[in-house]
């Protein structure tokens, strides 16, 4: 890692909740490599995913943060409001001044089976994954300032995930086509768009029967951590030029 090299940026990040988290290891790259840093984080979604545990995270992310000596920012904030991403924006301003890394890391996914599935589920999976991430990308075009967006995407168009997760399947496929579909226009004003698929990598959800089969099928034979992708955001970052804007970039499996 090349320390230093993303010194004078601002980075926004979103659904950085856990500390075991991909958007709080993407935190910590970008910190190490001298990035200022706001993230988001929503505490409902956090509690029901994944239990009541890491009610203080985002206190304890900020602080390590901090250790990197970058300015850092936090704000709690539900991504499914038709406001958030004009509110997000006003925080990071106002804290840090105007970003130039935007990573819409955050995202909504309950599993229900295709017949028990209703308009409220699919609009609240919608809301975050497809509505509140095309804003945020406005609300950063609209700022002026040249610079990356990377939209986290989770490998859709690589095959099935089944009837149990056609909200969330749908609805982060649409990432995949956001960028192609931006990066001509924001080519003009100096930002690269990219989706960006971390693969299977686990955060605390796998259980080790799943682990062995990643491991089997994987051409690595281990299991991705949110480090070893945080590390590909920040080759991302510093590296532009060797990565096509517009383009979808997928973790090594």
């Amino acid at each position: 890692m090349e320390m230093g090299n993303l010194r004078g940026r601002i980075a926004l990040v979103t659904g950085v909740g856990r500390r075991v988290g991909i958007g709080a290891a993407i935190c910590r790259e970008i910190a190490a490599r001298g990035g200022d840093v706001f993230f988001s984080y929503w505490h409902h979604y956090d509690a029901e995913t994944h239990g009541v545990k890491g009610k203080d995270d985002p206190a304890a992310i900020a602080d390590g943060l901090k250790g990197f000596g970058v300015r850092v920012g936090s704000i709690e904030v539900d991504l499914a409001e038709a406001d958030s991403a004009a509110k997000l924006f006003r925080a990071v301003k106002g804290e840090l001044g105007a970003p130039t890394i935007l990573i819409n890391n955050a995202c909504h996914d309950f599993e229900v089976p295709l017949v028990g599935l209703t308009e409220e589920i699919l609009d609240q999976h919608y809301f975050v994954n497809v509505r509140a991430v095309t804003m945020l990308c406005r609300e950063f075009v609209a700022g002026g300032n040249p610079g990356q967006i990377i939209n986290m995407t989770s490998g859709q168009a690589l095959g099935s995930f089944g009837g149990q997760q056609i909200s969330y399947a749908i609805t982060k496929a649409a990432l995949e086509m956001l960028a192609p579909q931006l990066a001509p226009e924001l080519a003009t004003r100096g930002i690269s768009i990219y989706a960006l698929d971390p693969g299977p990598t686990d955060t605390g959800w796998m259980t080790e029967e799943l682990k062995e089969q990643v491991r089997r099928e994987s051409k690595r034979g281990r299991v991705n951590t949110p480090e070893d992708f945080a590390r590909l955001v920040g080759s991302i970052l510093s590296e532009n030029n060797k990565y096509p804007s517009g383009g979808v970039i997928r973790a090594e499996r």
